[in-house]
Formats: structure tokens, C-alpha cells, sequence
């Protein structure tokens, strides 16, 4: 679809030293999509859960190429996620917030939807969906996410994303340098 095509041009745009392409078949088979949509209503209840991480992949032929390893390793392909905020209208009143948990401090950090929005983020990050409150009704927050592999154009190439970009660090990662 083109709109879809476009969306993928400009994550490509925000990574001019990587090559940006959706998580692989080769990573998980055909059951896992790298396009998800949400849409929860009032009362939904989701759990924490990861994308992916690299270093807890199944056998596969994913593995047999590039081995497990920690994502964000020098030189080996980076697991990202890129959370599309989809609703024309939203007000932070009607809740619905992604929800990041950092395990080593339990701190909790919220992102709220609005209209257009792009979160990128690790796929070994710790989130949740949050269903919106009572005050949206029966309205959905929609967000598609998309499932990406940052792969690196150099050997041994450093996989930080661009400082350029304004980036939030939150609980342990903060104090990473």
C-alpha cells in the first residue's frame, strides 16, 4: 500500500547510516507479523511484553546468520520498533498511554497518543498497551507498530541511534552513557 511505502520512506530517513527493513520472516516465522495494529477500548487490559530481542530468538535461520547477541551490539542488526499514534483526534483526558517499564528501578514511564505521533523504540523494551479510560467511550486509541531491523552499512559499525534526534533515556538506560 503506498501509504504505508511512504510511512517506511521517511523511518528510512530518520536512519541514513543503517539500512531500515521490517523484521524478517527469517526471525520468527510466518505467525509473527512486523506490521500490528491496536485499537482497545475502555476496559481492555493488556500485559508487559517485548517486540523481540536478538539475544532470546529461536532457532532459526535468523540465528544460523547472525547468532543471538544483545541488541545495540556494534556491527550486528538492531531490533526497533516505530509506534504510530493513528487517531485524527485525541485529548490526554481519554488516557490510553504506552506504558515503558524499567525492571532494574520499577519506575514506570508513560508516552501519551497524539494525532501522528512516532515513538521509536528497542524491541527489548518492556511496554504496554493502556486501554483509554471511561471518558473515550466506546472510541479506540489506534496505533500501528511497526517491527524494524536496523542493519548496519559498515563492519563493527556503532548501532547508537543518531544524536541528533531528541531522544528520551528513562530508568537505567539514563544513566548509561
Amino acid at each position: 500500500h503506498s501509504a504505508i511505502a511512504e510511512v517506511e520512506e521517511k523511518i528510512s530517513n530518520l536512519f541514513p547510516d543503517f539500512t531500515v527493513t521490517r523484521l524478517p520472516e527469517a526471525c520468527f516465522g510466518s505467525c509473527v507479523s512486523p506490521l500490528t495494529a491496536n485499537a482497545p477500548t475502555f476496559g481492555d487490559v493488556f500485559a508487559y511484553h517485548i517486540d523481540a530481542d536478538p539475544n532470546q530468538m529461536p532457532p532459526s535461520p535468523w540465528t544460523d546468520l547472525f547468532g543471538r547477541y544483545f541488541n545495540r551490539v556494534r556491527g550486528k542488526p538492531r531490533f526497533v520498533s516505530c509506534l504510530l499514534y493513528l487517531n485524527d483526534e485525541w485529548d490526554e483526558e481519554l488516557g490510553a498511554p504506552t506504558q515503558f517499564y524499567d525492571p532494574p528501578t520499577e519506575e514506570i514511564y508513560e508516552i501519551h497518543p497524539k494525532p501522528g505521533r512516532c515513538v521509536i523504540m528497542d524491541q527489548d523494551i518492556t511496554h504496554s498497551v493502556v486501554a483509554p479510560n471511561e471518558n473515550a467511550g466506546a472510541n479506540p486509541r489506534y496505533s500501528l507498530v511497526w517491527k524494524l531491523i536496523l542493519h548496519p552499512k559498515e563492519e563493527k559499525q556503532c548501532m547508537k541511534f543518531p544524536t541528533s534526534k531528541s531522544l528520551v533515556k528513562i530508568g537505567s538506560a539514563s544513566v548509561v552513557q
